[in-house]
């Protein structure tokens, strides 16, 4: 699937998620790339790639976090639900992990 609709796909999951599930906030981030493979010492040659989840969709609601999980292609691999501190701590490693493409108020 071409870029520019799997975006549109995006955009639609975050709207849906904002209007009817009453959402503060929802952010979409893309998975940074990471080092799959590497040739030599001084590693002369690196591959970089992303591995499973490409997409993050995070919906806050409250002191809670659901965090949709999405592939290349912008289907649904999963979603996960976090409160408090746990939330926190989550989305402190998704946006380490990650970054924003766009956010919803």
């Amino acid at each position: 699937m071409e870029a520019r609709l799997v975006l549109k796909r995006l955009r639609e999951l975050a709207k849906r998620e904002l209007q009817e599930k009453r959402a503060d906030n929802v952010i979409v981030c893309g998975a940074k790339l990471k080092r799959l493979m590497r040739r030599g010492r001084v590693p002369s040659f690196q591959a970089r790639g992303v591995e499973g989840v490409r997409y993050i969709v995070c919906v806050f609601r409250g002191k809670e976090l659901t965090a949709h999980f999405l592939d290349n292609g912008g289907a649904m691999l999963g979603a996960t639900e976090f409160t408090g501190a746990e939330a926190e701590e989550e989305w402190r490693s998704i946006s380490k992990s990650s970054k924003v493409i766009f956010s919803l108020p």
